[in-house]
């Protein structure tokens, strides 16, 4: 399928699917990712049983303005990103047949293509679960809310956030919190994360998306160990 993309799709995906990890994922990436999302429907049910991958296509001139490269350089930059894609795998979250929390690890895209200006993504058919024919613990997304985000963090915390818009705040644990951004190795003092993960999140989802965010810390002492986030739709 050849089609004009555009950024306004509202989408669903699974909240297990929200809280798996993609580790060292860049931001073009996740992008990507969250593009081919929003082109899966219900229809493609019948790919899962077949195990057939889902097709996305991707002009060249279509991704440039996704990922907001110079043409002149896109198609080398397309050509890097498509390897590094190729070989990332997932931890893909779900609940086994006894209501544990499980998960999975998993390329999302079996196989990348170039041709005649145009890519070919193929999503793995086992990952297509978390798309369609949903009827509970999903959340609907807006792609043009995720393109202007800057940083993959933004993305995973706007995401996070977005699964808990009716009730109007999420509350984790700092080591919650870590653990769905993928921080476990990274700035491991509370004050580095909250200066260049957190606020930097925060100003990027309230200056592009559909919600007003802020939060509060919870203290033993000196020493945060709960972040709340108020949540207000825009």
């Amino acid at each position: 399928m050849d089609k004009q993309i555009t950024s306004d799709i509202v989408y669903s995906q699974s909240n297990n699917f929200i809280e798996s990890k993609f580790v060292d994922f860049s931001l073009i990436e996740l992008k990507i990712i969250e593009l081919s999302v929003a082109n899966v429907t219900n229809k493609d049910k019948a790919l899962i049983a077949k195990k057939q991958n889902k097709i996305i296509n991707i002009k060249l001139i279509d991704l440039a303005k996704l990922i907001d490269v110079n043409r002149e350089n896109l198609y080398i930059v397309a050509k890097n990103l498509s390897i590094e894609l190729a070989k990332k795998q997932a931890e893909f979250k779900y609940i086994d047949k006894n209501g544990n929390a499980a998960f999975k690890v998993s390329n999302f895209f079996n196989n990348i293509t170039y041709e005649n200006n145009i890519f070919e993504f193929e999503i793995n058919y086992a990952v297509l679960i978390y798309f369609i024919n949903l009827k509970q613990y999903f959340t609907k997304i807006n792609l043009k809310y995720i393109t202007p985000l800057r940083s993959t963090y933004a993305i995973k915390l706007y995401k996070l956030l977005k699964q808990y818009q009716s009730i109007n705040k999420r509350s984790f644990t700092v080591e919650q919190l870590r653990k769905f951004l993928c921080l476990e190795e990274k700035h491991k003092q509370f004050s580095d994360m909250r200066k260049r993960v957190i606020d930097v999140a925060v100003n990027q989802i309230n200056q592009s998306t559909d919600i007003s965010i802020n939060y509060e810390e919870q203290k033993n002492g000196r020493i945060t160990n709960n972040i709340i986030f108020h949540i207000k739709f825009n």
